[in-house]
């Protein structure tokens, strides 16, 4: 008779072990998808995308092409120019800046864009980036959060160009005014082989 209590005893020990690992378990795996899902909402989400559309519509129609004339991407060239950042104060975008850059500003304000970019479709080259020369070097020239979302992106084989839209907002869809609580959301669509 004691020898069953003892086993009894064991097995609830074991029991108990099995569950608390698989627990722990469920639990990593669900702290691990909620990180994930935050950072997923920063990036090309629906709202920040609708946003995109409108300003990748505005500055299609103004002269974005000269911008993108001058990018390179020549890993060999200590100049590379893999992503250009451009604004509303731009003179290659405005023939005239009064005009239309006092709708761009306005424009800008009442989106919360803190930046505006332009590349290739194609940014699969930069997932491998390991090294600081060439194309990599992009990553010591912006901030990290742009970085990182610029990894997530991809595109192989794609033609033509893209607009990133980085938007600034303090997490209630507000623009944010104290750098400590701003948070940096990013969207990007493409503008297309010619413009």
């Amino acid at each position: 008779m004691k020898n069953q209590k003892g086993f009894v005893f064991i097995e609830t020990i074991i029991v108990v072990a099995i569950l608390i690992t698989s627990l722990l378990y469920l639990y990593s795996t669900y702290i691990s998808l909620s990180n994930s899902e935050k950072s997923r909402l920063l990036y090309d989400d629906v709202s920040y995308l609708y946003r995109t559309f409108y300003v990748k519509k505005y500055f299609s129609s103004q002269r974005l092409d000269r911008v993108i004339g001058n990018l390179s991407d020549d890993d060999a060239s200590d100049n590379v120019n893999f992503l250009i950042s451009f604004g509303c104060g731009n003179d290659d975008l405005f023939d005239d800046v009064s005009k239309e850059g006092g709708f761009c500003e306005l424009m800008s304000q009442e989106l919360h864009i803190s930046n505006l970019y332009v590349t290739y479709s194609d940014l699969s080259r930069l997932q491998t980036c390991t090294n600081s020369t060439g194309l990599c070097s992009i990553f010591s020239r912006i901030n990290s959060s742009l970085g990182t979302y610029l990894r997530t992106i991809g595109g192989k084989g794609e033609e033509g160009y893209r607009i990133i839209v980085e938007y600034r907002e303090d997490g209630k869809g507000n623009g944010c005014k104290d750098e400590e609580h701003c948070k940096y959301y990013f969207s990007t669509l493409r503008v297309g082989s010619e413009l």
